[in-house]
């Protein structure tokens, strides 16, 4: 069992959806407050504590609002979403880097996040992990380490293809730079990304449930989770403290276990 990222990066995109799924009514004006207030009430429970979490990637609008300070102060290290969206192909929009880290470093994040999404054929796969590949080494040489993320969506029609595609990738561009952690989609041959030499490799939830996503991860050897809408699952603005605590204490039980 090994300890796992709480993702908790939820850009003005996705927050609605989450809040959705949380039961809360919002609107465009305050949606992030209520996604802020909602993670910090993930953040203060009693399980979400660094014998199970040992990072959270946040958003900046969020760390904007405060929340590394609650993370830090319970010994969990922050990883922050530097990406600004992605292009048609699913290549990373233009990014401020220098600005971001930055920030980063004045929040005291350990690292950063990009997310990008691979569609479908050889060339596209290339060119998305080329393109994380180069501004992760920029974002190393400033002293943080990047969490690249070229994420294969569960319901890709050639899942497994592309799969095989971007372990072959990933395993030319590591060659001769592995200082990054690797997010993956969870593949569906099990123990294909085992022998990727990085610093970690941890897998996101994707849409999976919760038990489906633990169900996979348990099948991996080299893969802790990420989880985000997992990790979140069946929580509701509704809930009393009491209520609230001990289903995120049964999500973090499960989500540990699989790891």
């Amino acid at each position: 069992m090994n300890k796992f990222i709480a993702a908790m990066d939820n850009s003005g995109g996705s927050a609605g959806g989450v809040l959705d799924l949380y039961k809360q009514v919002w609107n465009e004006e305050n949606k992030m407050d209520l996604i802020n207030e909602f993670r910090l009430r993930m953040i203060k429970a009693p399980a979400f504590n660094s014998d199970n979490i040992w990072a959270a990637i946040v958003y900046k609008e969020n760390v904007d609002k405060g929340i590394c300070n609650p993370i830090h102060e319970k010994g969990i290290e922050t990883y922050l979403k530097i990406d600004n969206g992605i292009n048609s192909p699913g290549t990373l929009k233009h990014i401020d880097l220098d600005k971001m880290l930055e920030y980063a470093k004045e929040h005291k994040c350990t690292g950063t996040k990009m997310r990008s999404v691979i569609s479908s054929n050889r060339y596209n796969v290339s060119q998305i992990v080329d393109q994380q590949f180069e501004i992760a080494q920029k974002i190393a040489d400033a002293g943080l380490t990047p969490i690249i993320e070229p994420e294969v969506s569960i319901n890709h029609v050639n899942k497994l293809s592309v799969e095989k595609l971007l372990v072959d990738k990933l395993q030319k561009c590591l060659k001769t730079f592995n200082k990054c952690i690797l997010k993956l989609t969870i593949p569906d041959s099990p123990g294909l990304y085992d022998k990727l030499d990085c610093k970690k490799i941890v897998a996101l939830s994707g849409g999976y449930s919760l038990d489906e996503a633990c169900q996979r991860l348990k099948l991996q050897k080299n893969m802790s989770a990420s989880f985000s809408r997992a990790l979140s699952e069946g929580l509701t603005h509704n809930q009393t403290d009491e209520e609230f605590n001990s289903k995120i204490a049964s999500n973090i039980s499960k989500i540990v276990e699989a790891s």
